[in-house]
């Protein structure tokens, strides 16, 4: 049952979140102060003419993202059970939710008021593969649950 297509989603959530983990997710750049702030999964790096002035740790956000990959691998092998799918998949909805808004803090409390605060700064590929993972894992949720729902009507006729 590997050929289901929510399998091929919770995939998608695997590979996008572990990308979270090495990709950068926010950074903001000041050409006239020459100054740049980057946000990873593990660091939030404020540069000042090419040296690191300040770093500060995120590694909340690959933590969760790692246990998300995790969950999401875990819940492939567990296809004849597709009520613990659901359940993997909601708590992995959670997570991704979670690591979504620890990012967000991050970047509006943290990253935008070092400098220029009027510069919002330019998300990264790090942020759109956390997107894209949490809409692939609602997705195979509900096709986990239609699954669900097929399986228990079949029931009914026999």
């Amino acid at each position: 049952m590997l050929q289901r297509i929510q399998t091929l989603l919770l995939l998608v959530v695997a590979v996008a979140m572990a990308s979270v983990t090495v990709l950068p997710i926010w950074e903001k750049n000041s050409a006239l102060l020459n100054e740049k702030v980057v946000l990873t999964a593990f660091n939030l790096e404020h540069w000042k003419e090419n040296a690191c002035i300040s770093t500060a740790s995120t590694a909340a956000i690959g933590i969760l993202a790692i246990i998300a990959v995790s969950i999401a691998i875990f819940s492939i092998t567990q296809y004849k059970k597709r009520v613990l799918q659901m359940t993997l998949g909601l708590i992995n909805s959670i997570l991704i939710a979670v690591t979504l808004g620890i990012t967000f803090y991050e970047v509006f409390k943290v990253g935008v008021p070092m400098f220029e605060p009027e510069a919002q700064g330019n998300y990264g590929a790090g942020f759109v593969a956390a997107v894209v993972s949490m809409l692939a894992n609602m997705i195979a949720n509900r096709f986990i649950r239609r699954d669900e729902m097929l399986v228990k009507s079949s029931d009914r006729m026999r």
